[in-house]
């Protein structure tokens, strides 16, 4: 998705996610300027959220990605820096757990002990990029607890009657040493609005049974000399989602060089 100079993206094995009824809230909140998107989830994959500054700005940014209501570490970029910033886990300050899609466990239990206090939010990833002054702070010691954070999440059960056509969460995989620079800083925002891109998420299944994705048993398919009665946005969308399966299912490196922002534990 694109808003004004900025952009976001949710990866899946470093290929970006097809993005469906892209669109932007006829009433937007005070103070944010939003744009939404349903993307399609997919059990066991980890993921990774990507902001791209696409034009050099005139005051820094501070990028905040938050999924099913958790809060990844965030960045700060300086003014005139263009560039991408890039979100893949949760960090203690001295580990961090990998963000990946899995599998709500529902219950219809009453039993409030075995049920996510965080279940309302599941289903949601938020980056949010806000405009302001960063003065790096120094002589401080590096904390251990990012923004009071650890990686013991409750993943508790999701009762049946919250689905709403829900089949995935963000959850902690793989752990792995937080190696990124933490540092603190002063901020002096600015009065301009943040831009907030929202993806919300579901099964593939789930999206073409809400006529949000293009299912494939519904699209026609060409024949010799048939081709004309196809529509050419039909045959987009085909490609694209036959594009996306094969992508999900295929394992890529990163060669990718991006110069990177510091990170605050902020």
């Amino acid at each position: 998705m694109i808003l004004g100079q900025l952009s976001a993206s949710v990866f899946i094995d470093n290929q970006p996610l097809p993005e469906y009824k892209e669109h932007e809230p006829e009433v937007q909140p005070e103070g944010e300027n939003i744009k939404m998107c349903w993307i399609a989830s997919e059990a066991g994959k980890e993921i990774e959220i990507r902001g791209e500054i696409l034009k050099p700005q005139r005051l820094g940014i501070w990028s905040s990605a938050f999924v099913d209501g958790l809060k990844c570490p965030p960045w700060v970029s300086p003014p005139h820096w263009t560039g991408t910033v890039e979100f893949d886990c949760i960090s203690d300050g001295t580990d961090t757990g990998k963000l990946v899609f899995k599998d709500i466990d529902f219950t219809d239990s009453d039993d409030d002990s075995m049920l996510d206090d965080r279940s309302s939010g599941i289903g949601q990833i938020v980056l949010r990029l806000k405009r302001g002054k960063f003065i790096k702070l120094t002589g401080l010691a590096r904390s251990k607890d990012v923004d009071g954070h650890t990686l013991h999440v409750h993943e508790g059960k999701v009762h049946e009657r919250s689905k709403k056509g829900r089949d995935h969460r963000v959850g902690l995989g793989r752990r792995v040493p937080d190696q990124e620079e933490q540092t603190t800083y002063e901020t002096i925002w600015n009065d301009e609005p943040a831009t907030v891109f929202i993806f919300n998420f579901t099964s593939l299944d789930n999206l073409q049974a809400m006529d949000i994705a293009p299912r494939m048993s519904n699209l026609p398919i060409p024949v010799d000399g048939d081709s004309a009665n196809i529509s050419i946005d039909t045959r987009i969308k085909e490609l694209e989602l036959e594009l996306h399966l094969l992508h999900v299912k295929q394992t890529t490196g990163s060669t990718d060089q991006r110069p990177s922002p510091v990170k605050s534990e902020q």
